[in-house]
């Protein structure tokens, strides 16, 4: 018999070349089954379609189109052998209707020869009865029969003896679904105007690549490409509620479905996870787990998020619509959005519980819940999660509960908003309710100190002893006053009342409030640093982070991770104080303190200027200039302050330095002519004067104000800020010729370090304090002070902890190398941006480095010492 083809019922394509998964399919029909399940509107007609029209082989294919359920197993035994028949394969007589089973399974078994049988639409044949026949059809049949059974579910047939025959091929949704490539392909076939590939990726988010889903948001936009906005407000308006996917989906899924699951789907649409046990509360009735699981084994848009099927997730269209069919209903939707906040209430999931409170118009139960949820979420340390949802509630309700009103307000202090603060203080301290019965003026005069405190005014700076009326019940807020006013006491640089502060703030809170602990245990690693006890602060943080590294993402996580980017920068350790604080930096936008997003911001431009790439550092510092812009906080200004000038030192930027000085009231240095008392704002801007001199090589004048400042830092016992400005004083001198000098400043540093130093920091503010590192280790008494696993973690600049001179190869990277070649080659800077391809400023940073490593301050001089070295 000679082979024939029946091509399948002609349908519209795709228009999308799909040649991965022809060529699966291919491969894929060589085995004895293959299932394409997915769910309506996915494609798999036409891709099965589009298959069959560009296959290389050929061969006897019977295709079958299910229309609709059938009367059961000989009636889809009857059609199969028409379909047969019409193949050029029939059995010698023609069978009774009733015996077309029988007739059709010794047809198949006796089959020789190639024959390739699809079954389209097979969710039509879901009776047990048909399923049974077509697994006995699969096993009975020749070798040379092949299946294909595409549908909207995957049949309940014998599929494990299949696949553990290796003879079982499935292609599911995921396997039908568009790319991005294939997205804006199709656009340009459906499109005047073509698809962006960021726009084509945006329909891909909304869509997950379901094709109807794609093939209908296309045509939505083409028919919106002029109007304001254009594809871009087209994009943003198409979802499951649009007019056309909406109608499709009413018509080939929801009315497909009884009055129950039609129940159940708008039911449950109300949330963004279902779970058994919350579809259970939202209906008010058993066996929602059986029907989700239902769901999902018919691609009825549901699939399950977890391993073992417990929490399941509707498509984001198909969500969309659902939502669209429930808001028709005010009153159900209201009743719903209640019953699942009380679900998540009692899972003591607050956030979700809130979501749907405030959506149930039930204002009562939205501030009853607000003020369990923010007892909690403070003492875990999510204090900015208190503030937005306060926020959300009026001021009426506020004051109507003091208790929450006192948290709202301490949380409000501790986000650094103290405007809100006060003014929230004010309407609590004016309405009678806050007094009746309870210890409320307890609550109002400690929030009114950590006020103060947090404000660093002279009443905050006593060390005084506990409040007479302090109790258990005001345990968490005594800690947390006593572990702000420690902070007020850091930050006037009274350290040792800090540390004791801290330490009684810690001993309440360690058994109450994890965000309190963490805070109190971050001060103390702080004030530990800033004395010079290095070793204990380290030691702190690595614990701090223990605790809370696999913790919630919330303020107490900030605190911990903070202290140890700081840390891990510091030793030298940059990727990972970058992989901290790229983690670091969402979250304390979102809701950190200023002390957080000021040291994790810092650290991480710090880094970026370190790994050479000095504009992703710039733009980091520019953006904390801007926040800083409007607050108070003069130190964390300064801060960035220097940073900013030493950054456009590096580059060799000195106008633009000079310019960000002045910017930041930076004088002409009349300031620091003489000492005063320490003042860290006053210290920072003065460092970043001093650089500005160095740089100009008016070096005496440079050295005065080094002088000057390192006088203030040792008179406070600041042993920390005494180190940085000792470490930029040793490079002064260093390059003042007054070497020894220079070496003895270096000396002193290192016996108050106690085996942890240098840092980090010394080499990046200091362009050449590498050098006066590698001299001093070749005194004996002063390498001894410097234990192996320093000379380990800042082996490149100390020449990999040997007397080595700072220019060998191994302290060049491969970019300076690089830079270093074409500057042999007479390039100018610009030439070399170009030859590159990296910025004209980044290029200046490389040349600025190659000299320093180098020990050279010109060109010539640089391709001299590099011929010399064999570098070029």
């Amino acid at each position: 018999m000679s082979e024939t083809t029946i091509e399948p019922p002609l349908l519209a394509p795709s228009s999308v070349s799909r040649p991965a998964l022809m060529a699966r399919l291919d491969a894929a029909s060589k085995l004895r089954l293959v299932l394409v399940a997915a769910p309506a509107g996915a494609g798999k007609t036409s891709l099965l379609t589009q298959w069959f029209r560009q296959r290389r082989q050929r061969r006897t294919v019977a295709w079958l189109t299910l229309d609709g359920p059938l009367s059961g197993p000989q009636a889809l035994a009857a059609r199969l052998l028409a379909s047969l028949a019409a193949a050029g394969v029939q059995p010698a007589s023609a069978p009774a209707a009733e015996s077309a089973a029988p007739v059709l399974q010794g047809l198949l078994a006796q089959r020789s020869g190639e024959l390739l049988i699809v079954i389209d639409d097979v969710h039509h044949a879901q009776d047990a009865r048909c399923l049974a026949l077509l697994d006995a059809l699969l096993a009975a049949c020749a070798p040379g029969v092949h299946w294909v059974l595409s549908g909207r579910c995957v049949p309940a047939l014998n599929l494990p003896a299949w696949r553990l025959r290796d003879q079982l091929e499935v292609l599911d949704g995921g396997d039908l679904a568009f790319d991005a490539a294939q997205v804006v392909q199709l656009g340009r076939k459906l499109m005047a105007e073509p698809l962006s590939r960021a726009q084509a990726e945006r329909l891909l988010e909304t869509t997950q690549g379901w094709t109807a889903g794609v093939k209908l948001g296309l045509l939505a936009l083409a028919a919106r490409p002029h109007e304001a906005g254009g594809l871009d407000a087209a994009l943003g308006d198409f979802d499951g509620g649009h007019v056309d996917l909406a109608a499709y989906l009413q018509r080939e899924v929801l009315s497909e479905q009884d009055a129950p699951m039609q129940e159940f789907l708008v039911s449950t649409s109300v949330v963004d996870a279902m779970t058994g046990e919350l579809c259970d509360a939202l209906l008010g009735r058993d066996g929602a787990q059986a029907v989700l699981e239902k769901l999902e084994r018919s691609q009825l848009f549901v699939a399950a998020q977890d391993s073992h099927g417990l929490t399941f997730r509707y498509h984001p269209l198909f969500l969309g619509f659902l939502r669209s069919r429930l808001a028709a209903d005010p009153a159900r939707q209201r009743a719903l959005h209640a019953r699942a906040s009380h679900w998540y209430a009692a899972q003591l999931r607050f956030a979700e519980a809130l979501t749907h409170a405030f959506q149930s118009g039930e204002p009562a139960w939205c501030a009853e819940l607000m003020e369990r949820a923010a007892a909690r979420w403070q003492q875990s340390g999510d204090i900015a999660e208190v503030v937005r949802w306060c926020e959300r509630l009026p001021r009426q309700q506020l004051l109507a509960r003091p208790a929450l009103g006192v948290t709202f307000t301490t949380c409000l202090v501790l986000c650094r908003r103290f405007d809100e603060a006060r003014a929230m203080l004010r309407h609590l301290a004016a309405d009678p309710a806050t007094h009746e019965g309870a210890p409320f003026g307890f609550h109002l005069r400690t929030l009114q100190q950590i006020l103060q405190a947090l404000l660093g005014e002279p009443a905050a700076l006593v060390d005084e002893a506990p409040a007479a009326d302090e109790s258990d019940g005001d345990a968490q807020l005594r800690g947390l006053q006593l572990v702000n006013r420690a902070y007020a006491l850091f930050c006037a640089h009274r350290f040792d009342a800090a540390w004791r502060l801290a330490m009684r703030a810690r001993e309440i809170l360690q058994p109450i409030s994890p965000y309190g602990e963490g805070y109190a245990s971050s001060l103390l690693a702080l004030v530990e640093r800033a004395k010079g006890d290095f070793g204990s602060a380290a030691r702190r943080v690595e614990a701090l982070w223990s605790g809370a590294r696999n913790g919630p993402r919330n303020a107490a996580w900030a605190n911990a991770a903070t202290a140890l980017a700081v840390l891990r920068y510091e030793t030298n350790r940059l990727p990972e104080a970058r992989a901290l604080c790229e983690e670091l930096l969402p979250l304390v936008e979102a809701g950190g303190t200023y002390e957080t997003l000021v040291a994790a911001t810092r650290t991480l431009a710090r880094v970026h200027a370190a790994e050479h790439e000095p504009e992703a550092a710039m733009r980091l510092l520019d953006y904390l200039h801007g926040v800083l812009g409007g607050s108070h906080e003069r130190r964390f200004a300064a801060q960035v302050g220097f940073d900013k000038v030493r950054l456009w030192l590096a580059i060799d930027e000195p106008v633009r330095a000079r310019d960000c000085a002045a910017e930041f009231g930076i004088g002409d240095g009349s300031e620091w002519r003489e000492t005063r008392p320490y003042d860290e704002a006053w210290e920072r801007r003065g460092m970043a004067h001093a650089a500005l001199l160095s740089h100009a090589q008016r070096l005496d004048e440079a050295r005065a104000v080094l002088q000057v400042l390192r006088g203030s830092a040792e008179a406070a016992g600041h042993v920390l800020r005494l180190h940085a400005i000792e470490a930029a004083l040793a490079s002064n001198l260093w390059e003042a010729g007054t070497r020894d000098e220079a070496l003895q400043c270096l000396h002193r540093s290192l016996l108050r370090a106690r085996g942890h130093a240098p840092s980090r920091s010394w080499f990046d503010d200091n362009p050449r304090f590498h050098e006066v590192l590698v001299a001093a280790l070749q005194v004996p008494t002063m390498r001894r002070l410097m234990p192996e696993h320093v000379l380990r973690v800042f082996g490149a600049a100390l020449g990999r902890g040997e007397a080595r001179p700072a220019h060998a190869v191994d302290a060049l990277t491969a970019r300076e190398l690089e830079v270093l070649a074409l500057l042999a080659q007479g390039l100018s800077n610009q030439q070399i941006s170009a030859r590159a391809q990296i910025s004209l400023t980044t290029v200046k940073w490389h040349v600025k480095n190659i000299f320093a490593k180098l020990g050279v301050g010109t060109r010539v001089g640089a391709l001299v010492r590099a011929r010399a070295l064999r570098l070029v």
